[in-house]
């Protein structure tokens, strides 16, 4: 039987930092600081993630390829979000020279990658092009139009948002000011794909980045040995993350999981199938979880 510990919420990692950019620093702030720094140690040449602009005066997200250090500092709006980052994989190795791509994705992204290097059917040019993968620790996506009907709950009109982070328990969303809301709110705008996820912290990843903020520090998983030299004489401060952080997160994780597996279990009693999982998968999962079966949860990060 799966059980909800550690390894199936968080999945293996070996060690734990917090990190922090500076005086008040925010979440993507300390992201782009973890990714100067690979920049700075020549493990990348280039990273893709995502962006938001202003769109007949609503924000949206997009794929975006930034080439150098240079162009990730000067780039405000980098994001962690998602964005279609695998929209523009093709063009992005085949049409540049760059070789230690880094990216910026939730599981869902990652899993599309490594999926790709796997099988290599008509990808097989991305075997050696990625150089350091990012996971984003994911409490679900929420559309543009879900977050705007969140912000007006909370009787706040703008839909530009400008950061997204949990912090102790509750998610934050920056726009004109900053919004908390409970795990329960946020989720009922979730989309319906993230609801039968059961990968929430990005397992395949070389780092998990928690886009969280306490006391200006943001959390990391590290799951490779290529990742690991990103801490070792950093430009940025890290310190050992305690029992007590990695316990907020697991926390609110496995929250989430027990919504995403009644789900789950729901559809697969029913028969009904989503626009990730087929009935087959759902039945497999369902067998899974009511039965005694020794399987290996863990993705490999190529």
């Amino acid at each position: 039987m799966l059980k909800l510990n550690r390894q199936f919420i968080l999945g293996k990692f070996t060690k734990a930092f917090l990190i922090k950019a500076g005086k008040d620093a925010t979440p993507k702030d300390n992201l782009r600081i973890l990714l100067e720094s690979a920049f700075d140690k020549e493990l990348i040449d280039s990273v893709i993630g995502t962006t938001v602009r202003e769109e007949n005066g609503v924000t949206v997200t997009t794929p975006i390829f930034i080439k150098s250090k240079e162009k990730l500092k000067g780039n405000e709006q980098f994001f962690f979000v998602h964005g279609g980052q695998n929209s523009i994989l093709k063009e992005i190795t085949q049409k540049y020279s760059f070789e230690k791509v880094a990216v910026v994705g939730h599981s869902c992204i990652l899993d599309g990658i490594n999926k790709m290097q796997y099988f290599g059917i008509g990808y097989n040019f991305t075997t050696l092009k990625f150089a350091l993968k990012i996971g984003i620790f994911c409490i679900g996506a929420v559309s543009m139009e879900g977050i705007r009907c969140l912000l007006k709950e909370k009787g706040n009109k703008s839909s530009r948002v400008n950061e997204i982070f949990i912090s102790k328990g509750k998610i934050y969303i920056k726009s004109s000011k900053l919004f908390a809301f409970s795990p329960e709110e946020y989720y009922f705008y979730v989309n319906e794909g993230c609801k039968v996820c059961m990968n929430l912290s990005s397992r395949g990843s070389d780092i998990t980045f928690i886009p969280c903020l306490d006391s200006g520090y943001s959390l990391c998983f590290i799951r490779s040995n290529r990742a690991e030299g990103l801490f070792d004489n950093a430009s940025f401060e890290v310190k050992e993350a305690g029992e007590e952080e990695i316990l907020r997160v697991e926390n609110m994780a496995k929250e989430i999981l027990k919504r995403n597996i009644e789900t789950m279990l729901e559809r697969a009693e029913l028969g009904i199938p989503s626009n990730k999982w087929d009935g087959n998968r759902y039945g497999r999962f369902s067998a899974l979880w009511n039965n005694i079966y020794v399987e290996n949860i863990e993705e490999e990060v190529f």
